[in-house]
């Protein structure tokens, strides 16, 4: 019985792993509101700096915000993914974050998606059409000059979509409960089948082992009775296959990276146009204020 209830228990957490927070250190000491253009008063980047670090720190994902004064013709996206990497963000396996930048000279803005596979992580979570909205959402006071206002906006549509990603995952978990279970009811299932044979007799003469029963016979009977459990394992998976549970593992394997640009993919409310560049290691959506 204690060997079936740890292998239940085992099961249900080898399942419930990836739906576990991975409680990684942030970045490395670097502050996430980077303001060398002097956009904000002291005040301000403080209450910046202390949601940006409880987003960060909730969600398992670094958000930071950069303003400079010029960043040359670097591609916005790539610039930011550059100031991401070096100064060491990125949490967990994935190295998941987002960036916001933001360049005076050329009036240049960018939101970025950082994570090492464009399958998993932060690239995942934040689409093109995510980092397009939330360009779109902070376009209008970035071309007005309140900048508190935009990075504030921009803080909380990234934390929206950081929830809502949460939840699905969350709200995914009682169906992989119920595969578990219904896995482990077929292998306990198994195991019992093999003590039915085992009953109480009337007479003694019963229990004595007669001189007729052969080696031979007591490993048919043995190899039979672990064919059944064999069986009705093999009979549960092939039904979990048929209803459509496939259990597969994915690996992904960084090779090189590309810089891809397509301009003017969606008009923004500021009256400009918002591009798209991507790269090993990031993705996201730039355009002028």
């Amino acid at each position: 019985m204690k060997k079936r209830i740890l292998a239940l228990l085992t099961l249900l957490i080898l399942v419930l792993v990836p739906y576990l927070p991975s409680f990684a250190a942030s970045s490395n000491g670097t502050p996430r509101v980077t303001d060398d253009a002097d956009l904000l008063s002291d005040s301000e980047e403080k209450q910046l700096e202390d949601k940006l670090e409880s987003i960060s720190k909730k969600y398992k994902c670094d958000v930071i915000i950069i303003t400079t004064e010029s960043i040359g013709s670097t591609d916005p996206n790539k610039a930011a993914n550059d100031f991401f990497t070096k100064n060491g963000f990125g949490i967990g396996k994935q190295g998941n974050g987002v960036s916001l930048l933001i360049s005076m000279e050329g009036r240049d803005w960018a939101v970025t998606a950082h994570s090492k596979s464009a399958k998993k992580g932060a690239q995942k979570i934040f689409p093109y059409t995510k980092t397009d909205a939330i360009g779109e959402a902070i376009i209008d006071d970035l071309g007005s000059g309140r900048y508190y206002d935009a990075f504030d906006e921009y803080a909380d549509q990234v934390q929206k979509y950081l929830r809502n990603y949460q939840m699905k995952r969350i709200a995914s978990i009682p169906i992989s409960f119920v595969i578990a279970f219904v896995i482990a009811l077929i292998i306990m299932g198994g195991q019992k089948s093999t003590l039915k044979s085992v009953h109480t007799q009337p007479a003694a003469r019963s229990y004595l082992v007669t001189s007729n029963v052969s080696g031979n016979d007591m490993q048919t009977g043995i190899a039979n009775n672990a064919g059944n459990v064999a069986g009705k394992v093999a009979g549960g998976i092939a039904a979990g296959v048929a209803a459509g549970i496939i259990m597969s593992i994915c690996t992904d394997q960084f090779m090189y990276s590309n810089v891809h640009k397509t301009p003017k993919q969606t008009s923004s409310s500021g009256g400009g146009s918002i591009s798209h560049s991507s790269g090993g290691g990031y993705h996201g959506s730039h355009g002028k204020f």
